[in-house]
């Protein structure tokens, strides 16, 4: 059986104007199959524990060119774009510094019952970039929202450097049955790309702050009720 789930990528090259969206100035993201940049050179390529969940598993790499520089003595953050990064105090105050990345950026939803999300890191970050991506998951079928790229800075004595084409963080979709194949579908018709933003930011608008509506909806079996055309949105 297969479990599809579909997606908005925003930036620049969608057909449509979305106020409030900084990342629309950049290139719209990929969710890339970690399976089909398997190198099969390598000794664990067949075995199937491994290629079972890679098949599973997608990678999101940089639309852009991005470095990152904290000084914590000044509380001071210089960066290439500071209109697509987010931080605050409790941010720059941890024992290593914590930002928010918007691009790239996708609204993920399913009609599939009970399909967890799952926002991964991805170990190379560690390695190239100075920062491993902030780690969660929740009940996707109850509660579509928004990705963001969580950054923890590694050494704050150094930048973070991120080039276009370097992976920054992986995503996995675990359905009842997880042997389930996942099949991604990009929604591209502008039509039905401002309908769902639009009903997403009116419905999260709502919600606000109010963590008693959603905090629930995190972890909780998927509510069967739905009453308007774009309901999957918040169930």
């Amino acid at each position: 059986m297969s479990v599809v789930i579909n997606y908005i990528s925003l930036g620049n090259d969608a057909t449509f104007d979305l106020p409030g969206y900084p990342s629309n100035r950049y290139p719209s993201g990929k969710l890339i199959r970690e399976s089909d940049e398997l190198d099969s050179s390598y000794s664990w390529s067949e075995c199937p524990v491994v290629i079972h969940k890679q098949k599973r598993t997608f990678i999101v790499k940089s639309v852009l060119d991005y470095d990152l520089v904290f000084d914590r003595e000044n509380a001071k953050v210089s960066a290439t774009d500071l209109s697509v990064l987010t931080y605050d105090e409790p941010g720059y105050n941890s024992p290593t510094p914590v930002f928010q990345l918007d691009p790239p950026k996708f609204l993920i939803w399913t009609d599939v019952d009970n399909v967890w999300m799952e926002f991964c890191d991805h170990p190379m970050t560690s390695y190239s970039n100075n920062f491993v991506a902030v780690r969660g998951w929740f009940n996707l079928s109850n509660w579509s929202r928004l990705t963001s790229l969580g950054m923890t800075m590694i050494d704050e004595t150094k930048p973070i450097s991120i080039k276009k084409g370097d992976p920054l963080f992986r995503i996995n979709f675990y359905p009842p049955n997880l042997d389930d194949y996942i099949i991604l579908e990009e929604e591209k018709d502008p039509d039905k790309i401002v309908d769902v933003i639009q009903t997403y930011n009116d419905k999260s608008g709502k919600m606000g702050e109010n963590s008693d509506r959603w905090k629930p909806k995190l972890f909780t079996q998927t509510n069967k009720e739905r009453k308007c055309p774009v309901a999957f949105l918040f169930k």
